[in-house]
């Protein structure tokens, strides 16, 4: 099955030839398919079209790679990256340097993201290098947003405005941000 249309291959393709910076790595946390059905558990509706969607979008550049995890047969993946839903996509810069407490290790002359998307769990360590995590299927509407994340944490800065990056230093307290979408 193809995700990305044969047409738009070749702009995808393209788009990120010219923008990539570094390398971006996909972490993908789905349950494989015999998984049994546990009434009340975790659940993984699209994990299977969100490995497919993946695979065609890391073949497209040599600078993409993707990592899967099937949290039914390796459960620790789950809490060692504090994955709570199912198909959860993390996005990271790959092979960034970490420190001891998982933060990613940043030259003070780049403007990087957070090292972390989510808050920390109880017994479960921050993931190393994660910038941006989607959870549930990131194609359709969602498709362009995937794409422009992987392009700025490639690139390790986003397109604030000047002013946009004052009120975001002024911050001195961590910050956790959710965005919630619905093409209705």
């Amino acid at each position: 099955m193809t995700t990305i249309a044969e047409k738009d291959r070749p702009t995808v393709r393209d788009l990120l030839v010219r923008e990539l910076v570094d390398e971006v790595e996909l972490l993908l946390f789905t349950r494989g398919r015999s998984a049994e059905f546990v009434p009340g558990g975790q659940q993984d509706l699209t994990g299977e079209e969100t490995r497919e969607l993946l695979e065609e979008l890391t073949s497209l550049s040599d600078d993409l790679h993707l990592t899967a995890f099937d949290v039914g047969a390796d459960p620790d993946a789950a809490t060692r990256y504090n994955v709570v839903a199912l198909p959860t996509v993390i996005i990271r810069r790959r092979n960034t340097p970490v420190d001891s407490t998982g933060s990613t290790q940043v030259d003070s002359s780049t403007e990087t993201a957070p090292s972390s998307s989510a808050p920390t769990l109880p017994g479960a360590a921050a993931e190393p290098g994660a910038n941006v995590r989607f959870l549930g299927l990131p194609g359709g509407y969602e498709f362009s947003t995937l794409i422009a994340d992987i392009v700025d944490v490639s690139k390790g800065r986003t397109d604030f405005s000047d002013a946009a990056r004052e009120v975001i230093r002024a911050i001195e307290t961590p910050v956790h941000v959710q965005v919630f979408v619905t093409p209705t």
